[in-house]
């Protein structure tokens, strides 16, 4: 077997992990789960075509995390639903639709913060899906019935 690519395939793995480590200077980073689209979408999928707006949508969740752990809400993201909206192009309506489904597929859980003047829905990420295909598709009965 060649070795043409190994220059790139070391460069890569050097990046993933200065990008992954701790204190590099860079703004942040957030590991996006093999399973999201090797298993999670084409699950998901089968509910709605539409869903694959999930990746999308569970990406910028994860560039919103906060990481300041004094904060109450450390290692959620709480971005508004017009937020999200204005900067990602997924339709105000389908914001909720798809974060439920995020939630059904075992990525993410919600919660809800009245500390303000009104209701934040804040998205904390699980990072990867310790739900089961049949586990996933039973939510997503649920949600769909």
């Amino acid at each position: 077997m060649s070795n043409k690519f190994s220059h790139l395939a070391t460069e890569a793995t050097q990046r993933k992990e200065y990008a992954m480590s701790p204190g590099n200077g860079l703004t942040g980073n957030a590991p996006i789960p093999h399973d999201l689209w090797r298993r999670i979408i084409p699950i998901v999928r089968e509910y709605d075509k539409a869903n694959v707006s999930i990746a999308q949508l569970y990406s910028y969740l994860l560039a919103y995390v906060n990481g300041n752990k004094e904060n109450n809400r450390y290692m959620s993201a709480f971005p508004s639903v017009d937020k999200i909206a204005e900067e990602t192009g997924i339709g105000r309506n389908r914001i909720a639709k798809l974060s439920n489904v995020l939630v059904a597929g075992g990525l993410i859980k919600t919660a809800y913060d009245y500390m303000t003047n009104k209701r934040d829905e804040l998205y904390f990420s699980m990072y990867y899906s310790s739900l089961t295909e049949d586990e996933i598709r039973r939510n997503l009965d649920e949600l769909y019935c």
